[in-house]
């Protein structure tokens, strides 16, 4: 996980069916040191790089596909959010990633002494995702708009195959462990694409 040191991003398809009052934590990876290296909500709430939250005004709209990508680099020492296609927010860094002996959950929330997952319902995922992937590098705002207009079918992330350090496709792989209700959808494409907007 070297390379993640140095920078790293997160970007996936959400559409939030839960209250927009629960926290459901969708993905969390804390580290020994640190309880909140990311962490990110289905409400965008929470949205936490290295064990701070990165401002901003956003409310995704319930029951509807939205895009949303975290990107980070140490040389850049910014920390950038983006909603369907758009910086919504950005926040200093000052310290290199932690990845040494981490422990990442999807859906749930890590117990906050723990290091492995303990169920909750405030923060449990109520929803539905879809090409969640954790990159090596900070992709740019033009990649994140791209990956935005070409819509929740589009193959564009194959595009970034070399730079992907975990991706959808193991994530949903029988060899990797699972628990809880997690079941596998069809997903509808829409016969449209999208130009990068923001929902206030």
């Amino acid at each position: 996980m070297s390379p993640l040191e140095e920078a790293m991003s997160v970007c996936s398809w959400v559409k939030q069916l839960s209250s927009t009052s629960s926290k459901g934590m969708w993905m969390h990876y804390k580290t020994q040191n640190y309880s909140a290296e990311i962490v990110l909500s289905d409400n965008l709430v929470w949205a936490y790089l290295q064990n701070s939250n990165t401002p901003h005004s956003q409310i995704p709209v319930q029951s509807q596909w939205y895009h949303v990508c975290l990107a980070w680099s140490f040389s850049s020492g910014t920390a950038m959010l983006y909603y369907n296609g758009v910086e919504i927010g950005s926040r200093n860094t000052s310290r290199k990633f932690s990845v040494s002996t981490g422990s990442i959950v999807f859906g749930q929330h890590h117990s906050t002494y723990k290091m492995e997952a303990t169920f909750s319902w405030a923060h449990s995922f109520g929803g539905e995702l879809t090409k969640l992937n954790i990159l090596k590098r900070k992709v740019s705002g033009q990649e994140v708009a791209k990956m935005y207009k070409s819509g929740v079918c589009s193959n564009y992330e194959d595009t970034l195959e070399n730079d992907i350090h975990l991706s959808w496709e193991t994530l949903l792989s029988n060899d990797t462990e699972k628990h809880g209700n997690i079941i596998k959808l069809n997903l509808t494409c829409p016969t449209h694409t999208h130009q990068p907007t923001t929902a206030r």
